[in-house]
């Protein structure tokens, strides 16, 4: 993962010349979608975490309309989950921090020579790399707490949790000048705690991360 990074931003100050290179910063309104032994998605309450996101993007432009865009941000996903078994109700916040990657294609009208008002529509597949992460779980009955644990990960056999992430973005943007404003729909494929990789063999429980995210981006 790391090669995969420094890969990346030597190809992204190699294409400086061509590319136009803009930072972004916001916050990650994050869900995550939960099933479990005795209970299923829609057994769940999800609420969202705000969390932040920022980084870089770099647009490779082909066309006045048509452009590349890979990104580098430091985003957190999460969310804090609520569901009730057999008389106990048991309340879970998720937040992991990664280093996503997406790349997305972008089709752009308006404001080709970034000196005007423009409006874009992209999409595209991100990989995330877990950097970090923290588990908070609370259990009552009756007003009594009868468990409550407060953990960091591990993202090994400790946790059976995966640092690996993977899913598609949908994003829409309004460009003012060099300014960037974009709202996009990050939905998360992988099962984190299905660490070979493959999400339907077998019962294990299934987090999957879900978010929208505000951010406002510069172009240099």
């Amino acid at each position: 993962m790391k090669k995969v990074i420094f890969s990346i931003l030597i190809a992204g100050f190699a294409l400086n010349a061509s590319a136009q290179v803009g930072i972004k910063a916001g916050l990650s309104f994050a869900t995550i979608a939960e099933k479990g032994e005795g209970f299923d998605f829609d057994d769940v309450e999800n609420n969202a975490i705000i969390a932040p996101v920022l980084g870089l993007t770099f647009d490779l432009n082909l066309s006045d309309i048509i452009t590349i865009q890979p990104e580098l941000l430091y985003t957190q996903l999460g969310g804090k989950n609520t569901y009730n078994i057999l008389g106990t109700q048991t309340v879970s916040t998720y937040r992991i921090n990664y280093l996503e990657l997406p790349v997305l294609a972008k089709v752009t009208f308006g404001n080709a020579d970034r000196t005007g008002l423009g409006f874009y529509l992209a999409a595209g597949p991100w990989i995330g790399y877990a950097l970090s992460g923290k588990y908070k779980g609370v259990t009552t009955a009756n007003g009594s707490t009868l468990l409550e644990l407060d953990r960091k990960y591990t993202f090994d056999d400790a946790d059976d949790t995966g640092r690996l992430n993977y899913g598609m973005i949908g994003a829409v943007g309004l460009s003012f000048g060099k300014a960037v404003l974009d709202v996009r729909y990050n939905y998360g494929f992988n099962n984190l705690l299905d660490n070979d990789a493959d999400n339907d063999n077998d019962n294990s429980p299934v987090l999957q991360t879900r978010g929208v995210a505000l951010t406002l981006g510069y172009t240099f």
